[in-house]
């Protein structure tokens, strides 16, 4: 069985450091999707804890994808799947259950969490490629 050619060994290991990047960035985007619009209200204050759970779910898998594949720019990759899925998503003006930040006055529980939601993979795509290039420039 002939040996791989390191050529062919870097493309395959870009290559699924993209795969890992792409899968990473769709979960996070579903799965936040789906967690970030839970609330709690102190008061009549909302807490959205869901789009918190839903950030830190996101950085840890957009770092996981990093470390897994041994390249940084992973994280990145990641991060961009993930806000290019749901602001794809959020854009649809027929969707009843989007809540846009306009809507913050008569709904400002579930219009903090989308945004946060939104702006905040921006953050966690951040946070995760600080703490992916540091970890693996220490291996």
């Amino acid at each position: 069985m002939p040996v791989p050619s390191a050529s062919r060994q870097k493309v395959l290991a870009t290559a699924t450091a993209l795969l890992a990047a792409v899968a990473a960035g769709g979960l996070a985007a579903v799965v936040g999707t789906l967690l970030h619009a839970h609330l709690a209200y102190a008061g009549d204050t909302p807490v959205p804890w869901g789009a918190v759970a839903a950030l830190v779910f996101a950085g840890s898998v957009f770092t996981a994808a990093a470390v897994y594949s041994e390249r940084v720019w992973a994280a990145a990759a990641a991060g961009i799947t993930a806000y290019s899925l749901v602001a794809w998503v959020s854009m649809d003006e027929r969707n009843r259950m989007i809540v846009s930040w306009a809507n913050r006055e008569l709904l400002p529980g579930p219009s903090l969490a989308g945004a946060l939601w939104l702006y905040g993979i921006v953050a966690a795509t951040v946070v995760a490629l600080l703490i992916s290039a540091r970890t693996l420039r220490s291996r």
